[in-house]
């Protein structure tokens, strides 16, 4: 996962997660929506977003259930008219500097049926470099960006500490985390399907 998260995390697509799926143990509501602004949680070892609670959400909100900060205060819902969305074509993917999409054949008739009716399904690269990572979107993705961020900025400011005590507290969450290592969620980009890969040192 680390290899994959350095090979993309400069191409300006967000923190690339090696395991994007909402993880099993959490509330039924957050796993329908998955991670969404105002999330609070970390990245795991293994490339998995952490989710721990939502500022944005009541205490308790069922997507909190597992808990959060004593003092916890939930902030008032931000406008939508400061969110940013924007859709990416079927098809399309995310790659290092090292990995380049070769041309897809077309004498196959029943491949590009298939492609057809199944816009996205047929990627093909090639390497250029010793390692590199490659994400593919067949049905594309949503991305969603909140561009006023002041007021989370100030919030996050003003109750970092308590929510380190809330995530490593033993009666807590039990995380045991350093400062720098929670993560305040301000956009993210969704897809119903996906594809990775990365390599190195290949000869």
């Amino acid at each position: 996962s680390e290899l994959y998260c350095d090979q993309l995390l400069y191409q300006n697509r967000g923190f690339p997660l090696y395991v994007p799926e909402p993880q099993r143990n959490l509330p039924a509501e957050y796993k329908a929506k998955g991670v969404t602004i105002g999330d609070v949680g970390r990245v795991t070892p293994e490339g998995a977003f952490d989710f721990l609670f939502n500022v944005y959400c009541s205490a308790h909100h069922p997507i909190n259930a597992n808990g959060v900060p004593d003092d916890f205060s939930p902030l008032p819902s931000y406008l939508e008219s400061n969110v940013f969305c924007l859709d990416y074509d079927p098809g399309d993917f995310v790659a290092s500097s090292t990995v380049e999409e070769c041309e897809r054949e077309s004498d196959d008739t029943s491949a590009v049926a298939y492609v057809s009716e199944f816009p996205g399904t047929e990627f093909r690269f090639k390497s250029r470099g010793p390692q590199g990572a490659v994400l593919a979107l067949p049905q594309g993705s949503h991305l969603t960006k909140l561009e006023h961020l002041e007021t989370l900025r100030r919030y996050a400011a003003k109750h970092a500490e308590s929510w380190y005590r809330h995530v490593n507290a033993p009666e807590g969450r039990g995380r045991q985390l350093v400062n720098g290592f929670l993560y305040l969620i301000t956009g993210c980009e969704q897809a119903e399907s996906w594809g990775m890969a990365c390599y190195q040192n290949v000869e």
